[in-house]
């Protein structure tokens, strides 16, 4: 289970609002909680997904490469996500990912991203909304 500091409980992130105290305690064991120092790059824009990470604490830049150099997509923070487009996908990576402080957050793997989904329909409904939009949004700026 995780760790109960204020800046570790998932229970607190709009995320999982909708968990019960057993998804949480599924989701805890599927996820594995690292610190990512500033300046390290999380995502890289092309590349494979192969996890699915929560921001617990601290904030990211997204980029994409343009015609014109790198844009910037969003500023990110507590209770964001990233990497699941190229997992529900299975597509290569569409941003890159920089972390803009010092970071905590929750990695899960492909497999342990699929159970997640399949453990809370509520996480998996948000996901699917939030990368739908996002997909939208990026053919829109193309």
């Amino acid at each position: 289970m995780l760790a109960s500091t204020a800046a570790q409980r998932i229970d607190e992130l709009d995320l999982f609002a909708e968990c019960t105290r057993a998804q949480l305690d599924r989701i805890g064991s599927l996820t594995t909680q690292l610190t990512i120092p500033a300046g390290q790059v999380l995502i890289n824009e092309g590349g494979t997904g192969m996890e699915f990470i929560v921001i617990l604490r601290g904030t990211a830049r997204v980029t994409r490469r343009t015609a014109d150099g790198d844009t910037v997509v969003a500023d990110v923070g507590r209770g964001d996500f990233l990497g699941e487009m190229a997992l529900l996908s299975k597509s290569r990576r569409t941003a890159t990912v920089t972390a803009t402080s010092d970071l905590v957050v929750l990695v899960s793997s492909v497999g342990e991203f699929r159970s997640i989904l399949e453990t809370a329909p509520s996480v998996a409904r948000t996901i699917r909304q939030v990368s739908f939009a996002r997909a939208s949004n990026m053919v829109a700026a193309a």
